[in-house]
């Protein structure tokens, strides 16, 4: 009897493929588009953008039951606060987004609206799940760029290109004024 369930159990493990994770070797990270835009209160154009997680093995293969942990901060940037600023200090330098995530095919794909422009540092790191064969944790840091909507550059530039003009017709017209005054 024992050995008829030992020959079952033997027969099983061997036809069974293990349910165990696999060592990850690396991990993808992209967003789709791959310079995402920043929150836009209704605006016709703001997309969530795509925001991919993939873990490899050392066979070049999906990770199978792995937890991956995310954490997503706002990287204050060097003229934070002093010229050029987000328009939300509140955010800049701040963790925007984080959690846990069970892979099972070591896969997490979702959509975000990232909050503000500017530079996001990402970290994403690899464990072991639940009951799964124990591996060195694997961390990975990336970065994604928030660029500022082309509509409001070429306005901003548009009315610097404005003041500057009437300030320098202003500047002839007073000039030659003063001119006449004098003679």
């Amino acid at each position: 009897m024992v050995l008829r369930a030992l020959l079952v159990v033997l027969l099983l493990a061997a036809v069974l493929p293990p349910l165990v994770a696999s060592a990850p070797a690396d991990v993808e990270f992209y967003t789709s588009p791959e310079t995402p835009s920043p929150f836009q209160p209704f605006f016709e154009g703001n997309q969530p953008a795509r925001v991919v997680i993939n873990v490899i093995d050392e066979n070049g293969e999906a990770a199978k039951n792995v937890l991956i942990r995310l954490k997503v901060t706002h990287v204050k940037g060097i003229f934070s606060g002093k010229l050029l600023h987000s328009g939300f200090p509140y955010l800049e330098g701040k963790d925007v987004l984080g959690g846990e995530f069970f892979a099972p095919d070591g896969v997490v794909e979702f959509d975000y609206i990232f909050p503000i422009r500017g530079e996001y540092a990402v970290s994403v790191e690899v464990l072991p799940a639940g009951d799964s064969e124990e591996f060195e944790p694997l961390r990975r840091e990336f970065s994604v760029q928030v660029k500022e909507w082309g509509y409001q550059v070429r306005n901003a530039a548009i009315l610097v290109l404005m003041m500057l003009s009437f300030g320098i017709a202003l500047g002839v017209i007073f000039g030659k004024a003063g001119v006449r005054l004098r003679t």
